[in-house]
């Protein structure tokens, strides 16, 4: 059984091994660790995701599923616990970069956002000056995830 919780400061290792061993960035995890998951089988974390919370926004970021284990909907499963955990923390959207998940985050409810919605929040996350030119930046308000929660493919 898949089990989703919010990651533990032990955890921060195991979250890293898991973003080199799929090629993303690690840099500015540590910063953010409060506010990462993890999916767990059999309690061995299989993917991870977090966020970085700007006041009412929050970005998405280093998502992860190791690869014998994509494609099985833990990926889905971790974005919408995220979302869950941001609701609860007053964020009101969430924005992402992606250089190839379009599709997978549109599935979820995810749209293609303009910079300048971003930028006249004044956020300057981690990820920005390195994915602003080579990524796709998407956006998903809650209040519209909820009303329109979009289950399976």
């Amino acid at each position: 059984m898949i089990v989703f919780r919010r990651a533990r400061q032990k955890d921060f290792d195991t979250i890293k091994g898991i973003l080199e061993k799929v090629g993303l960035m690690t840099d500015g995890i540590e910063q953010h660790m409060d506010n990462f998951m993890v999916a767990e089988e059999d309690n061995i974390a299989i993917a991870t995701g977090g966020l970085e919370i700007y006041d009412d926004i929050a970005i998405l970021r280093s998502l992860a599923v190791l690869p014998e284990f994509q494609g099985m909907g833990i990926g889905d499963g971790l974005v919408r616990a995220l979302i869950n955990f941001a609701e609860r923390r007053g964020v009101e959207r969430i924005y992402l970069y992606t250089t190839s998940a379009k599709p997978f985050f549109e599935k979820i409810g995810f749209m293609v956002a303009e910079p300048k919605d971003l930028y006249e929040k004044s956020v300057k996350p981690s990820q920005m000056e390195r994915c602003a030119n080579s990524s796709t930046l998407m956006k998903l308000d809650i209040k519209d995830f909820f009303k329109n929660i979009r289950c399976g493919n």
